[in-house]
């Protein structure tokens, strides 16, 4: 499961004194993907590594490549029946030993140094660390798309009061982080029926108010967009968005009720999304009012946004809020779409 060291005593002793790290990959139906993500944590740097591989139900091949690596020893398996992704990550956390934790996705790979640079920057206290994740396509080429972006404001310390006051995390997607067992104590097991998908949402939304975060600037990891998981630019996309919000804000206040008292019900970014919906979605149309009034709140918190990275972003986003909230018909849906986050589009 881990890398050999040879018979070196001192070696032996060295790795035991290091923190375990337990990799869990969770794959359902990617067999043409999971070698590759597997032997991206075989070939970790880090010496002291548990690697747990839950198969979730796959009609594949995927099971025949997993019991492979199980039969040598290289991997603790863990075949269940279908219940997506929440069950699958609390199957693997708890055959898990670990101090820290990493989920990753059986289409993604982490990089060789990966493991090695997390635990270095780690410290107790903190809940959790995370890295860039490099966009590549389903054959492994290069996108030149980055998560989070290259230009993004990364957070790092103590941040619970201002994620509370703007709802932003800044955070990496599944295979970008590492958590700190004692965080994952408290946050799992995760609702299963509620986190069929997006089970990742809870945990970066919830790790940055048990302790610090850690973000490190370096791409670790290389993160597969394929035809399973992209979409396009559609109203009920939004709609899904929004409902995932709602669903982690319930998770907040339901798990670490007194660490998140006094968060806002909507950022920035969830402003954005309800004023394109409102505008762009029949199902979901309100009063030219509500409109009105939520282009203005937009506006205003443009102005004192502490996450954009230049001022241009802020007079853009000024502006797009007040269009969006005033303009009537064919005008407002233009301008809504040129503010479409790139989360609606790469799901």
């Amino acid at each position: 499961m881990s890398a050999s060291l040879g018979v070196d005593p001192m070696a032996n002793n060295e790795k035991k004194s290091l923190p375990l790290v337990s990799i869990i990959i969770d794959n359902y139906n990617y067999g043409r993907f999971i070698q590759d993500a597997i032997e991206s944590t075989l070939n970790q740097t880090y010496p002291n590594i548990e690697v747990i591989v839950v198969d979730d139900g796959s009609t594949d091949s995927s099971r025949e490549i997993i019991s492979r690596y199980a039969s040598a020893g290289r991997v603790k398996a863990v075949l269940k029946e279908n219940g997506g992704l929440a069950s699958a990550m609390n199957a693997g956390f708890e055959v898990s030993s670990g101090d820290l934790v990493v989920f990753l996705d059986s289409d993604d790979v982490l990089k060789p140094e990966a493991i090695e640079d997390a635990v270095r920057a780690w410290h107790p206290g903190v809940s959790k660390v995370q890295w860039r994740l490099e966009a590549i396509d389903g054959e492994g080429n290069s996108m030149g798309l980055f998560f989070p972006p290259l230009n993004a404001h990364l957070l790092n310390g103590n941040v619970r009061q201002i994620v509370k006051r703007w709802f932003y995390f800044g955070a990496s997607p599944q295979s970008g982080n590492m958590y700190s067992r004692d965080f994952l104590e408290v946050a799992m097991p995760l609702p299963e029926e509620e986190w069929r998908a997006c089970a990742d949402y809870p945990l970066f939304a919830a790790a940055v108010f048990y302790g610090e975060v850690i973000s490190l600037p370096d791409v670790l990891g290389l993160y597969r967009l394929h035809g399973g998981n992209i979409t396009g630019i559609k109203p009920e996309r939004i709609s899904v968005i929004l409902e995932r919000n709602d669903k982690v804000h319930r998770y907040l206040h339901e798990r670490f009720g007194r660490f998140v008292k006094g968060i806002v019900s909507s950022g920035l970014d969830e402003k954005r999304l309800k004023l394109v919906n409102a505008i762009l979605s029949k199902k979901n149309a309100i009063p030219y009012r509500s409109r009105v009034r939520i282009g203005i709140c937009g506006a205003v918190d443009s102005l004192v946004y502490p996450f954009f990275t230049s001022s241009s972003k802020r007079v853009l986003s000024f502006i797009w809020f007040l269009l969006a909230g005033v303009l009537p018909g064919s005008l407002a849906k233009f301008v809504a779409v040129q503010g479409i986050p790139d989360s609606v589009i790469v799901g």
